[in-house]
């Protein structure tokens, strides 16, 4: 059920019209409630989902939605319980999405404290809820308007990001004395980064393979070990991914005392290296292997998520501009690269200078760095190269 904003009128409104039909406990009645913030009908001590008529609209911009946010909530009444724990899911998710566009604490809270949420919620979607006397139960999923949180985000001076990566493949392989492991559902190292990329709210893009006997035989733990390039190269093909991160706890002995490497390492999908994540070398294993297992993948995490986010962050205080050619073959091409530019947070403004039938020159007015220009360009297909000459040309990767 999609249900757009407004939720102080609408839900007094509503409830009037409704209250004498609980009593009652008829079927649940259809609903969608036009405006923000909004609520459904209470009924007592019966479950209320969305009918099948009501197809859920998903968040074009999903970096400015939250799903799933669950609530239980306990109240004198059972509308009272409903009106507390749908307030209490927009919070929760109007500082789930905070979280990971500004990724500060004492940022998004300042700006908690100075907006409501109200006023930026788009839609959003109940998957169930349940009402029983005073007690409200219910999963929801939020979609946030993107044009309005930028304008706030600009005019509080904010620094944020917004730009989803690349697809990565998460590849954890234990290697230990006995052999290496990269299948086995009952390994700590692997199902805790099973369970952390299900986890996973942040602006990275993290996939997982499936623990399937075919995929145990064709991509094996002890050539995940070794980083084979054949084998990385068949694992993003199998996860249609567009770079791979190799995870490796290592257990090893030094005389009588455990030792623990960590590392992860990313790749490209053809399997060149681009960089080394939260190398742990030769740690004494404590009491707690766990925990210590815990705080490297935790680190690994924080570096991927952390450098991605600086790489992208939109400065709206800071402005550069660029001057490009755009080669199109069509005027549908033309109208897709205006339109690729207009999705770009990074990309301010932009002012057509000449246009043909083979193309245009336009100025970008850019609020990020050089990097986050390039991300975004990759995002949408496109890439930036200079000629010879000096001219800056876009143009399909």
């Amino acid at each position: 059920m999609r249900i757009t904003p407004n939720f102080a009128e609408t839900a007094v409104k509503f409830a009037a019209r409704i209250q004498g039909r609980i009593a009652g406990a008829r079927p649940a009645l259809a609903r969608t409630v036009v405006a923000g913030f909004a609520t459904g009908v209470v009924m007592a001590g019966m479950a209320v989902s969305a009918p099948d008529a009501f197809a859920y609209e998903a968040c074009e911009t999903p970096q400015f939605g939250a799903a799933a946010v669950a609530v239980d909530e306990r109240a004198e009444t059972a509308e009272k319980a409903q009106t507390n724990g749908m307030r209490r899911a927009t919070d929760l998710a109007f500082r789930r999405v905070l979280m990971r566009l500004l990724r500060s604490e004492e940022a998004a809270t300042a700006f908690i404290e100075a907006n409501s949420p109200d006023r930026f919620v788009d839609f959003f979607h109940i998957a169930s809820e349940n009402t029983i006397a005073g007690r409200y139960i219910a999963t929801l999923d939020y979609c946030f308007s993107a044009p309005s949180l930028r304008v706030a985000f600009r005019d509080a001076g904010l620094l944020w990001a917004e730009l989803q990566s690349p697809r990565i493949l998460v590849l954890p392989v234990w290697l230990a004395p006995d052999g290496a492991r990269a299948w086995q559902p009952d390994n700590a190292w692997l199902a805790g980064w099973r369970e952390a990329v299900s986890d996973a709210d942040g602006l990275v893009d993290f996939t997982l393979l499936e623990p399937t006997i075919l995929n145990e035989r064709s991509l094996r733990a002890a050539d995940l070990a070794v980083a084979d390039p054949q084998v990385l190269r068949r694992a993003a093909t199998v996860a249609d991914a567009d770079q791979i991160m190799l995870v490796t706890a290592r257990l090893d002995y030094r005389g009588s005392q455990l030792i623990l490497a960590v590392d992860g390492q990313l790749f490209t999908a053809s399997a060149d290296q681009l960089t080394v994540l939260g190398k742990m070398v030769d740690t004494p294993v404590n009491e707690n292997l766990e925990i210590q297992l815990d705080l490297a993948r935790k680190t690994i995490l924080t570096e991927l998520e952390s450098g991605w986010h600086a790489a992208n962050t939109i400065r709206s205080g800071q402005t550069q501009e660029i001057t490009v050619v755009v080669p199109v073959a069509s005027l549908s091409q033309w109208v897709e690269r205006l339109e690729a530019f207009d999705s770009l947070a990074v990309i301010d403004s932009y002012l057509i200078r000449s246009l043909n039938v083979r193309g245009g020159v336009v100025t970008l007015r850019l609020v990020g760095d050089a990097a986050a220009f390039e991300n975004g360009l990759a995002a949408r297909r496109l890439r930036l190269r200079q000629r010879e000459d000096g001219t800056n040309v876009i143009e399909s990767r």
